[in-house]
């Protein structure tokens, strides 16, 4: 299993941030890699909605569930099936967020994901981890840009990536 936690601050309210990653399906809006997103169940939030995102990156995508949510707090999502991504076996995020003081909140996010197979367990540590680290990075970067200015983040959009703070 690899896990990539990551932190980064938010000049915003813990409301404003929670009502940002909350909203499931506007996950293109924060996340650079993601072309579009759109949630496919009924339900818009809270455990057991879905979505479907499409991502810049060699037309992959991914289908999505909520496996855990306390609301203002944390969710924890699934991505339960995987379309050209090749060698992800599993893979699931967490965000939490924590309010620092009445205008700002730090938002962290852990990305746990196992491989199918040695060969993309040696692919991982070559290469792969590398990029879903910096991909990690721009996600959290863009959520931090997204909730602070409005601004629909975007592969183009230039984020303060040194911002994001490694948690062990």
């Amino acid at each position: 299993m690899t896990v990539i936690s990551r932190e980064i601050e938010i000049n915003a309210s813990k409301a404003d941030v929670w009502k940002a990653i909350s909203k499931f399906g506007d996950i293109c809006h924060a996340s650079p890699g993601v072309l579009k997103s759109r949630v496919t169940s009924e339900q818009q939030e809270g455990v057991g909605a879905t979505r479907h995102c499409d991502f810049s990156m060699m037309g992959a995508s991914v289908e999505e569930r909520i496996l855990e949510w306390n609301e203002g707090e944390s969710l924890k999502i699934d991505v339960y099936q995987f379309e050209k991504l090749p060698g992800i076996q599993t893979m699931k995020a967490h965000f939490k967020v924590k309010e620092t003081n009445s205008v700002k909140t730090v938002l962290t996010a852990t990305l746990e994901y196992s491989m199918k197979n040695p060969f993309f367990n040696i692919m991982n540590v070559l290469m792969m981890k590398g990029m879903n680290t910096k991909n990690w990075d721009a996600v959290l970067a863009g959520h931090k840009k997204y909730i602070e200015t409005g601004e629909i983040v975007t592969e183009k959009t230039v984020l303060e990536l040194d911002k994001v703070i490694a948690v062990n």
